[in-house]
Order: structure tokens, then sequence, then C-alpha cells
């Protein structure tokens, strides 16, 4: 079955999730009220009661302004209640009703609702995969471990509530498809109480029949049940005590325009999602070069040498994993070094991965220990056999770039035939199962290439890896297949508005992995072949993937780690609507391909997006050169905490991979701009007859080596391609603390 067929398929048995048991709809229907201002009372985390404040409400004086502005296309509102007396376990909400509503309408809240999370649930154990019933089935519904949704049964209870801290943006959106608006409703994180923040709850609510919904900012926040890793658990929520004269403040900003699919609200989105919150300047930490530093160590570090095997671990463990978390593409940054050590320990990371580790089909396990012997771990631990089809899109798409990186350095004669063979197969087995099944589905049987978990968006990297094979191997089949799979692929997320698939360790959420892994492909498609419909497309998984993107200078608890070193987690990236935590980086990749959409069109918001998300990552470095993928404010996974200790070996490639494949400094000589990526910063611009001259600054505690990338427009309009860090030769060494003066 293709993605673009999900949203016909038949649910069959479902087991519903609603952990809202209190009601936010209004009492009364009157399509003329859009707006209520609710008195809300709690026993614990349980909604009591709610009432619409009136004139002559006991509890609270409420304060209104209206600013309108953009023709009317957006009101911000801000409400000050200002307590009567004083009170015990209360709150206060603002509630806004839509009528004529139906539950074919799109509900986003950023890195934790898509669609209204209106998906298949079942409950399984983390990282165990799907039950064995579920293997095999065309007619398999996307598939999730309880999260909060909006029920897909017609009359079950429809409820989500979440809080700010369960979001990357602190918004609620909605796309009303029929009449082809969209709404925004921007807020703060929450309200000042005893000096720390209690943030704001965002919920939504349908009645029964689905003719109306309402969409509510509370504040406190006070979820019923909290969101866990997996599931949900006791909720620590609670109302506030105010005295007479207290005050709570919410303020809204509600944002209707014109949206014909969900593609334009994700663009939409992309113009305001930084519009409407505090901001603050990532800050500059450590600077790219010497991230590279760090990380190329840390990934020598897990140089293994065994008996009869050697060969870059991508993980805490003696074995290869594939793909998704680095298996044959932290050799990437290691090849960079271009030398004669590293490119022998990457020769034999392929001689021990490549030449094994594969089944009949062509396609190759999840996991091979150092003794040559296929591990089966996660999914494959309960369904033996079976591999997930991301891990081997990723393999695809880096080796076909390592090999043109070494070819572009000069070795050429480094690459194996065996090696080449054996990707080429690889290249075919996902050919033959396109052309057999029409989809690659998210899991794989190994032995026989046939799908053994049907629908997601899991292959999306094949997509980019399919289109470089075409280029390296004259294949033009492959192209065309690459083209078949990123229309399937678009236009299941124009449909549904997510991608998912991407992760071993989940069901089939939706996930930031695929979208930046869809947005990178189709990128490549555009470089490749120059058709301009690419490069929207690419655009607007952009704007999609954002909205996994920390848009914000979270507050955290100030007893957490995290904030105790001041902490700017804006740029970190969630992980999936059920793993609820952001990491520093896209996992695994450097996101280059926002460099790109930034020096195509100039747009500065894609050269921000990756800016915010290289500063991020350095927020993860911990004094001794480790790196955590724990960035987080999550209340439902490490929150505030420097997690693992920093031992996690994705955080360490896609750290160098950025440092690599992003320039320090892009300059554009005909238009006398440059933008610092890099942790320093540009001073002054001087435009001369001759170039351009900067003066800039390393505000860091480190020496910094800067490059340079400076162009003009015959260039920029040339596609930039893969490996084109190799071709910026200029640098400039900046002491720590210190300024130059740099001449283009």
């Amino acid at each position: 079955m293709k993605i673009s067929e999900l949203i016909a398929v038949t649910y069959g048995c479902l087991i519903s999730i609603s952990v809202c048991g209190q009601n936010w709809l209004p009492e009364k229907r009157d399509s003329q009220v859009k707006l209520r201002l609710l008195d809300c009372y709690y026993d614990k985390a349980k909604l009591v009661k709610n009432q619409v404040i009136g004139s002559d409400s006991e509890n609270w004086e409420v304060k209104q302004t209206v600013e309108i502005l953009k023709d009317g296309e957006q009101s911000i509102y801000r409400f000050t209640f200002k307590a009567k007396r004083a009170m015990d376990n209360v709150g206060v909400a603002v509630a806004f009703d839509e009528y004529d509503w139906t539950s074919d309408n799109f509900v986003m809240i950023p890195a934790v609702v898509y669609n209204g999370n209106r998906q298949r649930i079942v409950n399984r154990e983390y990282a165990t995969g799907l039950d064995k019933s579920d293997y095999f089935r065309k007619d398999l519904a996307l598939t999730s471990n309880p999260i909060p949704q909006l029920s897909p049964e017609f009359g079950a209870k429809s409820c989500i509530e979440v809080n700010v801290s369960n979001t990357a943006t602190p918004l609620i959106a909605y796309l009303d498809r029929s009449k082809e608006r969209g709404t925004f409703l921007f807020t703060d994180q929450g309200i000042d109480v005893k000096e720390e923040v209690k943030d704001h709850a965002l919920i939504v609510e349908e009645s029964a029949d689905r003719r109306v919904a309402s969409f509510v900012v509370s504040a406190p926040g006070v979820r019923e049940k909290k969101p866990e890793f997996i599931g949900f658990s006791e909720s620590p929520d609670r109302g506030v005590s105010v005295a007479m004269g207290d005050e709570i403040t919410i303020r809204v900003t509600k944002i209707n325009f014109q949206s014909k699919d969900v593609g334009a609200l994700y663009n939409r989105f992309m113009r305001e999602r930084k519009a409407h919150v505090t901001a603050e300047k990532p800050r500059n930490l450590i600077p790219m070069s010497e991230v590279l530093l760090k990380m190329a160590k840390n990934i020598d570090e897990r140089y293994y040498v065994g008996d009869g095997a050697a060969f870059y671990c991508p993980e805490n463990a003696n074995w290869m994993s594939y793909g998704w978390v680095g298996g044959l593409m932290n050799t990437y940054p290691m090849l960079a070094q271009g030398d004669k050590e590293h490119l022998e320990k990457v020769k034999n990371t392929f001689d021990f991965a490549l030449l094994q580790g594969k089944g009949k089909s062509g396609y190759y396990y999840d996991v091979l220990g150092a003794d040559g012997k296929v591990i089966n771990r996660d999914a494959a631990k309960w369904i033996p056999g079976i591999g997930l089809t991301r891990k081997n899109a990723d393999i695809l798409y880096w080796m076909i770039k390592q090999f043109m990186l070494l070819e572009k350095q000069g070795r050429s004669n480094a690459i194996s035939d065996e090696w080449k063979t054996n990707i080429r197969q690889l290249a075919d087995a996902f050919v033959k199962t396109w052309k057999e099944e029409g989809t690659w589905g998210n899991y794989f049987a190994i032995e026989s290439g046939k799908i053994a978990a049907y629908n997601t968006t899991g292959g999306a990297m094949a997509v980019g890896g399919l289109a470089l094979a075409s280029l390296y191997f004259n294949v033009p089949e492959y192209l065309e297949v690459a083209h078949l799979a990123a229309k399937d692929y678009y236009d299941g997320f124009a449909l549904v508005g997510f991608t998912s698939g991407a992760c071993g360790d989940i069901l089939q959420n939706a996930d930031s992995e695929t979208a930046i892994a869809l947005t990178t492909s189709l990128m490549t498609l555009y470089e490749i072949t120059g058709d301009e419909h690419y490069l929207e497309k690419t655009k607007q998984l952009a704007d999609y993937t954002a909205s996994w993107t920390v848009s914000f200078p979270y507050r955290l608890p100030k007893n957490t780690a995290l904030a105790k070193l001041g902490a700017n987690l804006t740029g970190a990236i969630w992980a999936s609507t059920q793993n609820k935590h952001g990491a520093p980086g896209f996992c695994t990749q450097s996101g280059d391909v926002l460099f790109k959409l930034y020096r195509k069109t100039q747009d500065t918001l894609y050269a921000d997006f990756i800016r915010d998300v290289i500063h991020a990552h350095a927020e993860g470095i911990q004094p001794n050169g480790k790196i955590t993928e724990r960035l987080t404010y999550c209340d439902a996974d490490s929150r505030g905490s420097r997690g693992d200790g920093g031992q996690t070996g994705w955080n360490e490639t896609n750290g160098a991979m950025m440092a690599l494949e992003i320039p320090g400094i892009h300059v554009r000589k005909d238009l006398g701009i440059a933008y610092a990526f890099d942790h320093v910063e540009i001073k002054s611009t001087k435009k001369t007859k001759s170039g351009m001259i900067l003066t800039v600054s390393n505000p860091t505690a480190f020496d910094a080596i800067i490059t340079i990338f400076a162009e003009d427009a015959a260039t920029a309009g040339k596609p930039l391609g893969e490996n084109a860090f190799l071709d910026w030769k200029q640098k400039v060494t900046i002491k720590a603390g210190k300024s130059a003066t740099v001449k283009i």
C-alpha cells in the first residue's frame, strides 16, 4: 500500500486513547460566540468545573485588550485576570471555538501532534516493534503507542491536553480543509509563579458529533494525565493559589489566513514561528573547527580492533549498526580528514560491513556483531530476519556520497570493486522492491526483499541515494524509481501533513528524521535534474521540518543542570511524537539542505534555521568534549539534565558533518552581504572593487579556524552538489576573544 492511500485505510479493531476526561466544550452551542474566558477549579490534576467568566463573576475581574494587525488577519489578545478573592487550586483559560468543524481537518501542535495524531493505537514496550500479527499486512493502518490524540473513532471522546514543555513552539495550528483557511494560536511559555514558570496547557477538544471544536490555552497548564516517553502517567500539574488582587495574564496571537493545503500552512508557519515568542540570539560557545576536532576524536575512540575485525562503531557496543545512528556514516568525516591513517580505518570498516551482514536480496541486516554474525535487535528480536527500511536507505545514500568524496579527493583507487558491487546490489534491491510493491514500507524481510511492515516514509533517504547512484553508476532506472518514490512520499505528506517510519525504537509515529531525510532527498533530485517543482517541494518539507525544531529559549526550572549553565535550547531537534525529547542536531546528517535552500533563495529564515541547529549542538557538548543526545526541556524525558554523560555516537557524527558541510561564513560578493553560521560575529562588512572586507570577532574561549565560502550570482545559481566543502579554500584563524579583518 502506498503512503498516499493511508487516509483511506480501514482501521479495523482500534484502541482509542483519551486521557482527557474533562470537558472544555461550550455548554451551549452558539456560533456567534467565538471566544470564552474560563474560570477553572481543580482537584489535584482533575478539572472539577470550568465556567464562563462574566461581568458578575465572583472570582475574577478581566481586562481584555485586542490589537488588530495585517488588515484584520492577525489579532493579539491580552487577557489579565485579577482575583477578586483568595482562592486555591484554581486557574483560568481562553477557549476559541470553531463551528461547522469536521474531523477531516488538520490539527498540529509542533513536535507532539500532527493531523490530530488520529492513528491506530496499540500498547507495546519500548523498541519491540509491532505485534507479530501486524507484519506482512498491506492493510495495516499507521500504528502508534499511546500518545495524545484526537480520536479516529466517531462519537468517542476526542481531546488532547499537552503543555508547552511538550512542544517545540507554543502554538496550536489547524487547517479547515473545506474552507481552505488556516489558523494559528500562538502563546507564551506560561506564567511566573514564585520565580518559576508554570507552563500553559494547549488543549483541543472535539464534540462527539465532531461539529464543534474548542482550542484552549489554560494558565496554569493542568493536564489530567502526563504524556510520557511511552504512554501516560499521573499528572504532577496542579492549579495555583491566589490572593485577592493577584493577576494572571494570557497572551494569544490569533492569525487567520488563506491556506489551500498543509504545505501552505507549513509555509506560513515558517514565516511566523519565531515572530510571536521571546527571542534571544544563540550563544556563541564553540567554533565549528573545534567541534570538528572534538567530534572526530570521539569517533576515533570508537574504532574497534579485535580478532579479524576492525571498524568504526557507531554506538556504545562492539558492533556495526548499519545506518540510522551512524553506521557507515561516521566514516564520512573521517574520510574528509584526507590522511592515510583514517583512510585505512575507513577501508577496514567498509570491508567489514559491506562484504557481510547482508541477505540474498541485497539488503543489509540491522546489526552485525564483531564476530561477523547478525544480531537481532529491537523489532528483529521478535521477528528475526527483518530490518528497518531506513537503515538500508542511509547506507545507499552515504556510501555513494563517500565514493564521490574519495574521487573528488583524488583517491578513487582506494574504492574497492567489491564495495561498488555490493552498493549497486543494494540499489538494485530498492528498485526491485519498488517495482514489485510500489513502496518500501517500514521494514524489509532481508533475505527475500519483501516488505515486512507496510506504510510510512521510512525509505525517504533512498530517494536521494538512488538519485546519486544514477549519476555514479550511470543507471537511468535508478533515477526513474527515485522520481516515483519522491512523488509517492510527497503526496502522502501533502495528504496527512507529516512523515513517519525512520526510527527503530518507536512504532510508526510522526518523526523529525524522515522529515529531514525527505527534505534532503528532494533537494538532491532538484540539484541533479534542475526541475523547479522539486525546489518548491524541498521548501515545503523544510518548513515542516522546522516544526520539529525549538523556536524559542524555553525557561527551564532553575535547579536543572542546563538552566544552571544558561543553556539556550533554541535549535534543538525533537525526535518523534513518541520519544518526546530534544537533541543536538538531526539524526543523522548535517542539515546542509537548509544551507542550500538559503543559498538558492536568499531567504534568511533557512539560514537562521540551520544556524540555530549548529548552535544548539554546541549546547550539548560537555567539558570533556563528549556530547549527549539529551538537550530537552520536556517533562517526559530528562528535563533539563545533561543526559547520559556524553556517550552518544550519532551526535558526534552529525556535529562533525555540520562542521564540514556548512561554511563558517557565506559571502555573496555581488550583493555585499555575509552570513555567519559559525560561533563568530560579523561586526562590519565593506564592499570593495575587488571583493569585500569583513571584520569578524571570535567571542568564544577557543581559537577558531573559519571556513569562508564566497561566491557571486553566477556561481550561486549552480547546484552545490555533494562534498562541496573541498572547494572552500579560504580559511581564517581568529584567536579566542579576538577580532580579525578578512579580505574576500
